[in-house]
């Protein structure tokens, strides 16, 4: 008899369980508090769209595309951000480019774009590798069989870049001190609390988070002694002179000394966390398919061979950037987005009214049924041109969508790839088998306690 080769079984990753039916009320209530994103029940992940509340406060949750498409593009006037979202993120980034809303973010966006230019973010890929390398040297002093966290390791090598390419090595900076000072921040302000729930003044939330509010004040210190260093400095052509010399072509105006913070910490904060995030499950998700792994090794090495990894060379690495577009499909760094609706609108065929709470379930987005071949299993070849062809681009949303979408995706992506060929020629990374992973939504999805893996040394 004729062997018949079986199609190879898909690789699914640890993933978040929904339930099976609504969660009763105050269940709920205490999930959204907890991690929100245990809370959202099977439909969000089956059906275009999932209404829950009553006459009071509606909440949808939209996943079709097309409706996302009038959400966050056609009729985005209609879905400014909402009140929560500035309750959580607002104490730190102040009115920067991620916060701030109308005709004040569209110049701060104008003004911030040459920076994230594509042949500007190309210039900066030696510094990528170079953080990448200087990690690899310090992963071998540290010997074969050693324990990494690999969402630590991984923060630390995007935070160094963040610094050396846009604010010229970022002088007087501790990056593991600032590291952690985000963290801090992000597990305590950074999540839904009481006093949100109930719109008690803003200064509560803080108040029942001490060491968030210290973090928030160390990271605002820190930015606000570089703006005044560098008021004083010859130019130097990164981000900071950059919005220095911004100017709102209408009006005139130029960043204060407190917009120009809030814009650098939404750099260096969000600028690092997207990457890390990517690159943390790329990595994982590498260890636990050998196959997948070996596959992105073969083609570093056909592309690369042993030389240090170029633009050029990034350009042509379609696999590798396939594996971390997977790893930000099942593990997006930003899985929930939301809006509130400002007037009575139709989106995707459906009657929305105002007030109404939007949310964009992008962790669900990315799984979902009916847009997804087999949505919980890692398959990087998913993204090959193939299947890319057809897909709505309101299916795929790790950088968000319309004209909010991240404007450092280019850099993002540049860096994940070259700083995955360079780390994977380098070493093998084992996941620990013992190791309960739980993603946990604090603004960003982190691996809760971090993300253990063991070096074996190439």
């Amino acid at each position: 008899m004729a062997r018949v080769d079986l199609p190879k079984a898909l690789l699914k990753p640890p993933s978040v369980i929904p339930p099976d039916e609504p969660l009763p009320y105050f269940h709920a209530v205490w999930k959204l508090l907890d991690n929100p994103i245990e809370a959202w029940p099977r439909a969000v992940y089956e059906e275009p769209y999932y209404l829950r509340g009553d006459e009071r406060q509606m909440f949808l949750y939209a996943a079709d595309p097309a409706m996302l498409k009038d959400i966050l593009l056609d009729r985005m006037s209609a879905f400014p951000k909402d009140w929560m979202f500035d309750r959580v993120t607002k104490p730190a980034l102040g009115e920067g480019l991620l916060t701030a809303q109308g005709e004040h973010w569209k110049w701060q966006r104008r003004a911030a774009a040459p920076g994230f230019r594509p042949d500007n973010v190309a210039a900066m890929t030696p510094a990528m590798v170079s953080a990448a390398e200087a990690a690899l040297a310090r992963w071998r002093d540290m010997g074969q069989g050693a324990r990494l966290d690999i969402a630590s390791e991984m923060t630390a090598i995007t935070f160094q870049v963040i610094l050396d390419t846009m604010l010229s090595g970022g002088e007087g900076i501790d990056v593991p001190a600032a590291a952690q000072r985000i963290t801090d921040y992000l597990e305590t302000l950074g999540k839904v609390t009481p006093a949100d729930l109930f719109r008690l003044p803003l200064w509560t939330r803080v108040a029942m988070a001490p060491r968030g509010y210290r973090a928030m004040v160390w990271l605002k210190a820190m930015v606000d002694r570089m703006v005044a260093r560098r008021r004083q400095e010859a130019e130097r052509g990164d981000l900071v002179d950059l919005l220095l010399r911004a100017e709102d072509s209408e009006t005139g105006r130029r960043m204060d000394d407190a917009l120009l913070r809030d814009n650098l910490l939404t750099f260096i904060g969000a600028g690092h966390e997207t990457t890390a995030l990517a690159l943390t499950w790329s990595l994982y998700l590498l260890g636990l398919d050998p196959e997948a792994a070996a596959r992105v090794r073969a083609e570093v090495a056909a592309v690369a061979g042993d030389a240090t990894i170029t633009q050029e060379h990034v350009e042509r690495l379609a696999f590798t950037r396939q594996v971390v577009q997977e790893a930000m499909r099942l593990y997006p760094s930003l899985p929930l987005m939301s809006r509130i609706c400002a007037e009575d609108v139709e989106v995707g065929g459906l009657e929305v009214k105002k007030g109404t709470f939007v949310f964009i379930p992008v962790y669900a987005i990315h799984r979902h049924r009916r847009l997804w071949r087999d949505p919980d299993a890692f398959d990087p070849d998913r993204f090959g041109p193939a299947e890319s062809a057809g897909r709505h681009r309101f299916a795929y949303l790790p950088f968000g969508g319309g004209p909010r979408v991240c404007i450092g995706q280019t850099f993002a992506m540049i860096e994940a790839v070259a700083v995955l060929a360079t780390l994977v020629r380098g070493v093998t990374l084992e996941p620990d088998p013992g190791h309960r992973l739980r993603l946990l939504v604090r603004v960003s999805m982190r691996p809760q306690g971090g993300l253990p893996m063991t070096l074996r040394l190439r």
